[in-house]
């Protein structure tokens, strides 16, 4: 990875880490559900952009490899790895967030 892109990560990562921060404080500030909900999604954004960056770099490296390799299982390797890598982003975070209508506030 070269250190721009390692650089725009490490951004992308500090960001959702000041909106995970904003969270905490809210939620131990009692603020309403609503408010605190719409901090989570920024730092769902927050990681997904970092996580999607990262994708994108390795399947650039991964990319070079394919087109510069003879050996097609080097390339099916690559590939497969490649597979992997997406089909752990797709898993994350999309975890169902337990929404209580009983209170509004923390």
């Amino acid at each position: 990875m070269k250190p721009t892109q390692q650089s725009e990560i490490i951004r992308r990562l500090h960001c959702a880490a000041g909106h995970l921060n904003a969270v905490i404080e809210m939620a131990e500030a009692g603020q309403p559900c609503e408010q605190v909900l719409h901090q989570l999604g920024a730092v769902n954004a927050a990681i997904r952009a970092a996580g999607s960056k990262l994708i994108i770099c390795q399947a650039q490296s991964i990319r070079n490899i394919i087109l510069d390799s003879s050996s097609p299982k080097q390339r099916l390797v690559e590939l497969q790895h490649l597979q992997s890598l997406y089909t752990i982003f797709l898993h994350y975070p999309n975890h169902q967030i337990e929404v209580s209508h009983d209170k509004k506030h923390f």
